[in-house]
């Protein structure tokens, strides 16, 4: 307890400092972590829960020792200027454990407008300094850090103890009803085909949902079936909302990922089924690549990431050409960059790739205009971000093959890139490629 104590201790000081009298004191200890997650995760329902889990490493946050919630259009900022504030305000002690914390859990809708119906008062943007997270590396070191919120004048031993407690129940909002989903999807993407040839848009992605019945289903049966289905690329996630629904699924794509000014991030657009045998993808997979419609989605994509990247970065090169990236059900088109930021602030970046042409279209304001009026659903996280941030490190990723579970239903989620040689039946039918992954998880 004597790094909970030294934390508490400094932390008052820190907080009598301040214009507000208000600190945070944070504690990380050794862990023996297993390497799935999906046990740890149902032992916390009801506490409030955020997971990242990708191959041999997860983060499991429960619980909040400071939350901030916007919308509208100065999301980005009212994050950024809450995260800079809190990582100012912590006193870390952690021997043990990692370097560079506090680390702070980013959530944030497809747009800026609050969501309801199935999300219900999920906010345009979220972001969490949890009350306790679990954190296991890759290479298998974990840690369990705690952390609570210390005003001037509180006791000293109460806030130790409360640090060994751990996090207590999420209070929920009362279940909203969900808003209808029937719509004609080939319709809807004939208008976008037709606009986008006139001029209007370059690209738009339409998404869709289905509701599907599933009675006493688990969300963390659902996360051990995705972790099984041997796609060792995806990254698992699920969200708790505030009415008691859990937003669970598996997504191939990285927004991108940060050390210090290093950042990864891809285009991951463009898809086909895939073959019976390795000849069959074969195959698909060179009529994925020649293909001119595939070919323009994905561009699209890359002409984005160059110029939000190119003004913010030191020179980079781009690959002549996309690759293959081969999942389970689905074949991608693909091109990955790895560029050095000139200054390393990751939320400022994150604002500025998201939403990419991947989820939303081009140019992005008139595709998110367009989307608003016209596809009748409610995104919330669907084609969002899940992720986290450190003040040196950051991972971000693109939620996407989910869906929302609550009281035996189950609302999923997948959507598809239209241009102007789009077919509306094609795209329909690469939707129900994509929803494939969460029907076969859902069934019993």
């Amino acid at each position: 307890m004597t790094d909970a104590r030294d934390a508490v201790r400094d932390a008052l000081a820190l907080a009598a400092l301040t214009r507000d009298g208000l600190a945070w004191a944070v504690v990380a200890r050794a862990a023996t972590l297993p390497p799935d997650p999906t046990a740890t995760f149902a032992e916390q329902a009801g506490r409030g829960r955020i997971l990242l889990w990708r191959g041999a490493g997860w983060m499991l946050a429960v619980g909040a020792a400071a939350e901030a919630a916007a919308d509208g259009p100065g999301r980005h900022m009212a994050m950024a200027e809450a995260a800079a504030s809190w990582q100012a305000r912590c006193v870390v002690r952690a021997p043990d454990g990692p370097a560079d914390l506090p680390c702070l859990i980013h959530a944030l809708a497809f747009d800026d407008a609050p969501a309801g119906g199935a999300w219900s008062a999920l906010a345009g943007a979220r972001l969490v300094l949890p009350r306790r997270l679990w954190w296991r590396a890759d290479d298998g070191h974990g840690w369990c850090i705690d952390a609570v919120a210390v005003r001037a004048g509180d006791e000293p031993e109460a806030l130790v103890a409360q640090l060994d407690q751990g996090p207590g129940a999420m209070p929920l909002l009362p279940p909203a009803a969900w808003d209808a989903v029937a719509v004609d999807f080939v319709a809807q993407v004939e208008d976008a085909a037709a606009l986008i040839r006139d001029g209007a848009m370059r690209k738009v992605v339409l998404a869709r949902a289905v509701d599907v019945a599933v009675p006493g289903v688990d969300p963390s049966a659902v996360l051990r079936r995705l972790g099984a289905s041997g796609d060792a690329e995806t990254t698992f996630y699920a969200a708790d909302l505030a009415d008691g629904a859990c937003f669970v699924g598996a997504t191939p794509e990285l927004l991108f990922a940060a050390e210090g000014t290093h950042v990864r991030t891809m285009a991951l657009a463009g898809s086909c089924r895939r073959g019976a045998d390795p000849a069959e993808d074969r195959a698909l997979g060179q009529a994925l690549f020649d293909s001119t419609k595939e070919r323009k989605e994905h561009q699209l994509v890359v002409e984005h990431l160059v110029a939000v990247l190119r003004p913010r970065c030191r020179a980079f090169s781009l690959p002549p050409s996309p690759g293959l990236r081969v999942l389970p059900r689905l074949i991608h088109l693909q091109t990955q960059l790895a560029v050095e930021l000139a200054r390393a602030d990751h939320v400022e970046l994150l604002g500025a790739l998201h939403p990419t042409p991947a989820v939303c279209g081009l140019p992005s304001a008139t595709a998110l205009s367009w989307v608003a009026r016209h596809e009748h659903l409610r995104r919330g996280l669907y084609a969002g971000v899940l992720g986290w941030s450190t003040p040196s490190r950051c991972r971000f990723v693109v939620p996407l093959r989910g869906g929302v579970l609550r009281d035996g239903q189950a609302r999923l989620f997948a959507g598809a890139g239209v241009v102007e040689t789009s077919d509306p039946h094609a795209e329909l039918a690469e939707t129900e490629m994509k929803l494939q992954a969460m029907r076969q998880a859902l069934a019993p």
